[in-house]
């Protein structure tokens, strides 16, 4: 079990690690000038099967189905992903970044209740039937615009190709070492349950070094990969790292214990088999969901 979990971590950072270049080299003067555009193609993906994951939790709730959850949640990161359009997006546009995000929320519930229109049968229907279809769709557009509507925002951070860049490295890199730190401390010392009923693998000695996994990676980036890979220093106070690592981890536990509390709900172990060793998408996105937001405010909220 471990050596496919490693294996499956492995393909996964060697391609991060590629399309993050790649994403870079685009975001030149020279070439695109756009910072995102590989990521937010990846979120496309990424989130259309992520959806169908989401409508195979439910699909005994009789939820809308997976092509059209993935359809809604395409739209959805679309509308999101718009000021893309724009070479040098206005830092004085009054939409910015979150007014598209919250369109594209509102595009993905509209894509439900065309859909359900459509093949509404009348009377035949159970009450609430539609409006419970559709409810769940809409936790799955929010859910999933936690993530993929902060890609862009923190991607162009500080309207700087090195300093966006770095900012995603920072947030995946904090939050999958204090999981790492959290697994192998559980595993080695773990004898206090955390939350039995929610994820009865996880313990009170394993969430204590999760942020310190978190203050490590971050420290890593921050002090070694800033400099002596993007030749920049992180303008942000010293201490940054420290409250980075600490927050942004706290924020990732909880996203990873939310989405154990869907997979509780709908009875199952792991949200899909996509990753040997991983579970699924989901699975390996939960901590990533709630701890982007926190990592843009962050950022922010320390300039």
């Amino acid at each position: 079990m471990l050596s496919r979990r490693l294996a499956s971590a492995a393909v996964l950072i060697t391609i991060m690690v590629l399309l993050v270049r790649l994403d870079f080299w685009l975001a030149t003067d020279g070439v695109l000038g756009r910072a995102g555009v590989v990521l937010v193609g990846l979120s496309l993906i990424v989130g259309a099967l992520t959806a169908i994951e989401f409508a195979h939790l439910w699909k005994e709730r009789g939820c809308q189905s997976g092509p059209l959850m993935a359809t809604g949640t395409v739209a959805m990161i679309a509308v999101a992903s718009l000021p893309l359009l724009w070479r040098d997006y206005p830092t004085d546009c009054p939409i910015g970044y979150f007014g598209w995000t919250v369109a594209g929320v509102i595009t993905g519930l509209m894509v439900s209740f065309f859909a359900e229109a459509r093949k509404f049968e009348g009377a035949t229907e159970e009450p609430g039937a539609v409006a419970g279809r559709i409810g769940l769709s809409m936790l799955v557009y929010v859910y999933l615009a936690m993530l993929f509507g902060f890609i862009l925002p923190i991607r162009n951070i500080d309207h700087s190709n090195a300093v966006g860049l770095l900012a995603i490295v920072l947030l995946i890199a904090t939050v999958k070492m204090s999981d790492a730190f959290a697994y192998f401390a559980g595993k080695s010392f773990g004898t206090v349950k955390m939350a039995p009923a929610l994820s009865p693998g996880k313990t009170v000695q394993g969430s204590l070094a999760a942020p310190v996994g978190g203050c490590f990676a971050a420290a890593i980036v921050v002090f070694l990969v800033s400099p002596r890979i993007f030749g920049m220093q992180v303008d942000r106070p010293w201490w940054f790292f420290l409250v980075y690592g600490v927050i942004v981890t706290l924020a990732g536990m909880l996203g990873d214990l939310a989405e154990s509390l869907l997979k509780r709900d709908a009875q199952i172990k792991d949200s899909g088999s996509m990753l040997p060793g991983l579970g699924g998408l989901l699975d390996v996105l939960d901590s990533l969901v709630f701890a982007a937001p926190v990592s843009f405010l962050i950022w922010v909220a320390t300039k």
